[in-house]
């Protein structure tokens, strides 16, 4: 997975918070100990506050941002997208009359992702991406991929890179649409429907 941005200012709130939780739980460590009559040994260093703020990151970046609690009382604008989406795309190349099935699978942390785009002629993965919270279209996915053909297509798709823009729509909807660069410069739509967990 890849480093995102977005334009929700969050990340400086949540990373100030991990950082005064981090000196907190050093000093109160400091204090257990001292009042244990505890001793460190010269070979082990216990928790320092940037190893507390290295833990409580990890933890929250994992696993804590994607509590409903969170998002409901907007400390975490980012939205969960991570997880298996099905739809399909149209392209330029048959003037959008042809629709081909795709499978999405969005990785997904507080601040990496990766988009992996299958299709029966190719496959493509995220090199950048962002989330906008603040669009006026709503929250937006854009990303840009590189694309690269299956054995089975046809001579003339060659390995090239492309950008997405895509409009998330009531948490269980991506719709938008892509282009492609040099080599190919096709574009198409993008629908995109999130699957129900478990489902192959």
């Amino acid at each position: 997975m890849h480093n995102y941005s977005t334009d929700s200012n969050e990340r400086e709130k949540i990373l100030y918070a991990l950082a005064v939780l981090a000196v907190v739980a050093a000093w109160l460590l400091s204090r257990a100990l001292l009042a244990a009559h505890l001793a460190v040994p010269w070979w082990f260093d216990a928790p320092s506050t940037m190893g507390f703020y290295g833990l409580f990151f990890k933890v929250f970046d994992n696993y804590v941002w994607v509590a409903s609690v969170l998002h409901r009382t907007r400390i975490v604008k980012v939205p969960v997208i991570t997880g298996e989406w099905r739809g399909y795309v149209t392209s330029s190349f048959d003037d959008q009359k042809r629709s081909r099935r795709v499978s999405v699978e969005i990785r997904q942390t507080w601040t990496r992702l990766t988009v992996l785009l299958s299709s029966e002629l190719s496959h493509s993965f995220t090199l950048t991406a962002a989330i906008q919270v603040h669009a006026p279209e709503g929250i937006v996915l854009s990303y840009q991929y590189q694309n690269e053909p299956k054995p089975g297509a046809v001579q003339t798709m060659g390995m090239h890179i492309g950008s997405a823009r895509l409009v998330l729509e009531d948490e269980r909807c991506l719709t938008g649409y892509y282009y492609s660069g040099r080599g190919r410069q096709e574009y198409g739509q993008l629908f995109l429907q999130k699957a129900p967990p478990g489902t192959v």
